[in-house]
C-alpha cells in the first residue's frame, strides 16, 4: 500500500514495482490497471506514456519520498515526462492523485500495511486475559 503520511490518504492498495529491464521499458504499455492499482518504478526519473491505450496519473518522487512533481491526466504518446531531482516515478489510474490530494512536498510511505478496522478496533477494546498470575500474590 502507498500511504500518503501528509494527507493521512491512501494512494494506492495494490502497488506492483517494476522489476528488471523488460518490465521497466513495458510499464502501463498494453495494460491497465485491473490486477493492480500503481506501478512503481525506482532509480528513474522519466517516464513515457509511447503505445498506451489509457491516461495515467504521474507521481514523482526525491530522496526521502518527497513528491517532486505531480503530473495529471497523462495522455498517450508523451515521449518524455520527468522531474528535477526524481528518485521513484509511480504510475497511477487516472484521477488517483485528485481522489487522494496529493500534491508537492507530501511525503509518501511506499510499504505501508494496510489493517483491516474491525481487526484493529477489536483488538483496542479486548483487554488481554491471562489464565493467572505471573507472579503469585502474598495475602497478608
Amino acid at each position: 500500500m502507498i500511504w500518503n503520511l501528509t494527507k493521512r490518504t491512501i494512494l494506492s492498495r495494490r502497488p506492483v514495482s517494476a522489476i528488471g529491464p523488460f518490465m521497466r521499458m513495458r510499464g502501463m504499455i498494453a495494460r491497465d490497471f485491473s490486477e493492480f492499482d500503481a506501478m512503481v518504478f525506482s532509480n528513474c526519473a522519466c517516464i513515457h506514456t509511447c503505445f498506451m491505450s489509457i491516461s495515467i496519473d504521474a507521481v514523482f518522487l526525491s530522496e526521502g519520498n518527497k513528491v517532486s512533481s505531480v503530473r495529471k491526466s497523462l495522455e498517450p504518446w508523451h515521449p518524455f515526462v520527468g522531474a528535477k531531482d526524481s528518485t521513484i516515478v509511480i504510475e497511477l489510474p487516472e484521477g488517483a492523485i485528485a481522489k487522494s490530494g496529493t500534491e508537492v512536498g507530501d511525503i509518501l510511505d511506499l510499504n505501508a500495511e494496510l489493517c483491516e478496522p474491525e481487526k484493529l478496533l477489536a483488538k483496542r477494546f479486548e483487554p488481554p486475559i491471562a489464565p493467572e498470575t505471573a507472579i503469585p500474590l502474598r495475602k497478608e
